[in-house]
Order: structure tokens, then C-alpha cells, then sequence
């Protein structure tokens, strides 16, 4: 690998973890509660113990950090694009499309959550009440779109991986996104005092573990050379 290919790799990767980190923290801000936040099918009461002024923070950190993650998708093509160029670009290509999903669906929480503070002052508001339902049908289903993004990209990223045809050692493959996302919502069920802190971040802790775990493993190997 050249120098300046190796350079961009690690910064690359560094943005990446920036993003995972940035986001994951606004994420927090905006979602977490100590009694959970809602995986059970609730009308997203949980943002009623948010104070109105973490949701804005929370709002302004996350949408900052989103395009970081792009840098991270990036780093992720220069991985595999030596010996998989097609690969490399669908990863980095779907990448950008999922984050810009997300990046959609993370900048509407701050408002819903003003929302569902609004119909607990108002309970017999019907007119708001109907707000929450097309949340669901117009934003909620962004994440539900977010995460089969993110199972493709998956796909994509263990196949190469096993085939031995990349920087990365082949037990990288277990650390794969929508693997290491179902081991975070697995948690969050058996294990609530953990689960609540790292499940209102889960798709956060999934790429901090990706990009992390890649810059260690490109470093070691770097050493190698």
C-alpha cells in the first residue's frame, strides 16, 4: 500500500470513529431514558423523562456529526478496494445512502420528541395524537430502511473478508454491522442496565467497533510490512 493511500486510510478511519463517537453521543442526548426506550411498540413515551433542552442539544451534536461517517464508508472502500474494487465501491456507495437516510431520520427525533411532550400536556388531543402516526409512516420507517442498508452492506463486507482477500484477519467477519447490531438489541434485552445506555446508540456502537477494530487490525498489519 502507498504511503499516501496508507495516510488517507487511517484518516479516513479516524473521521469514521470521530462520526461513530459524535453521533452516538447526540444520539444519547436525544434518547436515553433510564427505563428503556421503547423497543416494546409504545407511541415513544420515553421522550417525556428527556428535558426539552437535552433534545435540542442532543438535536444540534448528532446532525453535526452524520457526514463523518461518509469519511468512515470511505475508509472502509480503500480497505477493500485493492483486491475488490467492485466491492469497495458498493460498500461505500450504499454507505452514503444509509447515512444520509439516517442522517435524515436523526435530525426528526428532537421534533417528535417536542411532539409526544406536547400530547402529555394535551391528552385529548386527537389532532396530535394523529402526528404520531405519520411519524411512523413518514420518518420511523426511515431506521426500518436505515438497517436493511446496513444488512446489505454486511453481505458485502463478509464475503471478501472469508475469501481471505483483504487487510483484515478472516475472524473480522464476525464483527460485521447488522451481527454486531443484533448482539446490541440482544443485550438491551437481557441485560437492561447495560442495554439501556447502548441501545438508544445502537447503530453508533456498531461503527465504533467497525472502524475502530479496522484501524487497529491496519495498524498491526502496517507494522508487519
Amino acid at each position: 500500500m502507498k504511503k499516501s493511500t496508507d495516510k488517507l486510510l487511517f484518516i479516513s478511519g479516524i473521521l469514521g470513529l470521530i462520526g461513530a463517537i459524535g453521533v452516538g453521543i447526540g444520539e444519547f442526548l436525544l434518547h436515553y431514558s433510564p427505563g428503556g426506550i421503547g423497543y416494546d411498540g409504545s407511541n415513544f413515551e420515553f421522550f417525556n423523562q428527556i428535558p426539552l433542552s437535552r433534545l435540542t442539544l442532543g438535536h444540534f451534536v448528532a446532525v453535526s456529526f452524520v457526514p463523518f461517517y461518509i469519511a468512515g464508508y470511505y475508509h472502509l472502500y480503500l480497505v477493500f478496494k485493492e483486491k475488490n474494487p467492485k466491492i469497495a465501491t458498493a460498500i461505500f456507495v450504499l454507505g452514503v445512502i444509509a447515512f444520509m437516510i439516517g442522517g435524515m431520520w436523526i435530525s426528526s427525533r428532537a421534533q417528535l420528541g417536542y411532539l409526544v411532550h406536547k400530547i402529555a400536556e394535551f391528552p385529548n388531543d386527537t389532532a396530535l395524537q394523529s402526528l404520531i402516526e405519520v411519524y411512523k409512516n413518514h420518518a420511523e420507517i426511515l431506521v426500518k430502511s436505515l438497517r436493511v442498508w446496513v444488512a446489505a452492506i454486511s453481505i458485502l463486507f463478509v464475503i471478501p473478508i472469508l475469501k481471505g482477500n483483504t487487510l483484515y484477519p478472516k475472524w473480522m467477519a464476525i464483527f460485521n454491522p447488522i451481527v454486531i447490531l443484533l448482539s446490541v438489541l440482544v443485550i438491551y434485552k437481557i441485560m437492561p442496565s447495560l442495554g439501556f445506555i447502548i441501545g438508544p446508540i445502537a447503530m453508533n456502537v456498531v461503527h465504533f467497533i467497525v472502524f475502530g477494530l479496522s484501524l487497529i487490525l491496519i495498524k498491526i498489519n502496517s507494522k508487519k510490512i
